[in-house]
């Protein structure tokens, strides 16, 4: 069994969400990348989604597109990624996801990247800019490499393609909260009734993510969902402080006091 079905398995025989934060590689430097990842299950972080820096993102917000800028200029590549995950993967359980653009995937080779990324330490991938031609042809070294692959849901998803979309889901199926770009939010939509249409026609878990950015939030999403995902508003707490690793880490921690429980 994979590490990510493991960890979702684990967590609903005891009737508890995962928390699952969104690390932008190479920001502020890999040196930080590496500290905060290591501490985040600790924190209470269940799964981490690591960003692989790209500089056309379609989705990221500014928070978030400026962070991968920064990693860019500073000399964050991918071979560099690999070898820090490498290096945290034998010294933390949690699941680390990485979200990389399907250019960089097809760059580096297709299924030979997916081989790579599976090789150093990660449990999934999400390819949030490809479509479903393309990821048939990933799905084989995906589930040879037992990895999860989660599509994306949004909002304005068509019933039709929401069942494409989840055929090809593994691990755990990404619903958007909201249409748009990444960024907090002051409010979070009623994710219920999206959440009851997913979930009648899969029984992989649902993790919630664009614009969670407190406990409050966290609570609200997996009042619903299996999982909260938080990217920008962890990232701007990181920004212009001495620590940056710490401040990740503590803000994780107070993320998971929001985590339902029984």
């Amino acid at each position: 069994m994979s590490r990510i079905n493991q960890i979702f398995d684990d967590l609903r025989s005891r009737q508890q969400r995962a928390l699952m934060p969104f690390v932008v590689a190479g920001y502020p430097g890999l040196d930080t990348t590496e500290m905060l990842l290591s501490t985040l299950h600790d924190a209470g972080a269940a799964i981490a989604e690591i960003g692989i820096p790209f500089s056309d993102s379609i989705a990221d917000g500014p928070i978030i597109a400026a962070a991968m800028h920064e990693a860019l200029t500073s000399g964050t590549t991918i071979d560099s990624i690999l070898g820090t995950v490498q290096r945290i993967r034998p010294h933390t359980p949690i699941g680390l996801v990485a979200m990389v653009s399907h250019s960089i995937v097809h760059r580096r080779g297709g299924a030979a990247f997916i081989e790579q990324l599976a090789s150093a330490g990660f449990d999934g991938v999400i390819i949030p800019d490809i479509d479903l031609h393309e990821a048939d042809a990933l799905l084989p070294a995906i589930d040879a490499a037992d990895l999860s692959f989660s599509m994306l849901i949004a909002p304005t998803t068509t019933e039709t393609r929401l069942q494409q979309l989840l055929q090809r889901c593994r691990g755990f199926v990404y619903l958007l909260a909201r249409t748009g770009l990444t960024g907090a939010r002051a409010e979070l939509p009623d994710l219920g009734p999206r959440t009851e249409q997913v979930r009648r026609f899969t029984q992989l878990p649902i993790a919630a993510g664009f614009g969670i950015s407190t406990p409050e939030q966290v609570r609200e999403a997996t009042t619903h969902c299996d999982a909260a995902i938080v990217g920008s508003a962890l990232v701007r707490r990181m920004e212009h402080t001495e620590d940056p690793a710490s401040a990740g880490r503590d803000f994780v921690e107070m993320l998971a006091s929001g985590l339902s429980g029984p």
